[in-house]
């Protein structure tokens, strides 16, 4: 979940090349609707976006019993504790500041669904 169209096709493509099926959004009211015709294993959101941000996505999500416990990922080029301590507070389980390693991204993505 990404409002750079460039940054959701990169990361969509990341994770597409490494074996998953993958669904976009722009925002998160644009990604609600996609959870809510199929739950997804796992998350990836940037923090600042248009119409619902990243934070208050993953809030929304850990206000539902059947959404609470998907694993979410912040994508985000902010990287100061104050940003870090919002994200974990809103239920983020992993902050990645942009640019990212592939590699160290893909394998919290393991972690997480493991």
């Amino acid at each position: 979940v990404d409002d750079s169209l460039s940054a959701r096709r990169a990361l969509a493509q990341v994770i597409k090349d490494a074996g998953f099926d993958v669904r976009t959004a722009k925002d998160g009211l644009e990604a609600i609707s996609i959870i809510e015709k199929k739950k997804p294993d796992i998350l990836l959101v940037d923090m600042e976006m248009p119409r619902m941000n990243g934070m208050e996505l993953t809030s929304h999500v850990r206000g539902f019993d059947n959404t609470k416990d998907i694993p979410v990922i912040m994508v985000t080029s902010r990287s100061t504790d104050k940003h870090r301590k919002q994200a974990k507070e809103a239920g983020v389980d992993v902050y990645v500041t942009k640019p990212f390693s592939e590699d160290d991204l893909l394998d919290h993505v393991h972690e997480l669904l493991n």
